[in-house]
């Protein structure tokens, strides 16, 4: 198999081992460019996801359990680390698919099993978080009933 020669953009585009860094300088007007990109990543994932749409909805459920039951604030951070795991997990689960399904928009067997393995991390942290949904949850559920 031939080895492409590569053009001179392409190799510009390549790191080079002593290559210098360089650092950007604080500008207020790209770190509000910066949370709008975010913002609009959390809109596309809501709007697009189904899931993402469930996970908002237990997220709100879980916020509300917190504030009726009076939940410690200890248990509570440790419900929104557990929530916020979830999200995480699936905004780059959504990210990896749309790359995935721009790079190689044909089903493949290796591309399909890594979306099935970012699923699947997904799936795990779910079941995770609502374990210790559950373990935080019952004693207080118990002390009200």
């Amino acid at each position: 198999m031939a080895t492409k020669e590569l053009t001179d953009e392409e190799r510009a585009r390549i790191c080079q081992p002593d290559q210098k860094i360089e650092y950007k300088k604080y500008n207020h007007i790209r770190l509000r460019s910066s949370f709008d990109h975010a913002i609009r990543g959390v809109i596309f994932l809501l709007k697009s996801e189904p899931n993402a749409r469930i996970h908002a909805i237990i997220t709100i459920l879980v916020g509300a359990g917190v504030y009726i039951f009076g939940v410690s604030r200890l248990d509570a951070a440790i419900l929104f680390i557990a929530v916020i795991m979830v999200f995480t997990i699936e905004i780059i689960n959504t990210a990896v698919e749309k790359i995935f399904d721009v790079c190689h928009p044909a089903d493949h067997v290796l591309i399909r099993s890594a979306k099935d393995a970012m699923a699947g991390a997904v799936l795990i942290s779910a079941v995770i978080a609502t374990v210790v949904a559950f373990l935080i949850f019952l004693p207080y559920v118990k002390n009200a009933v």
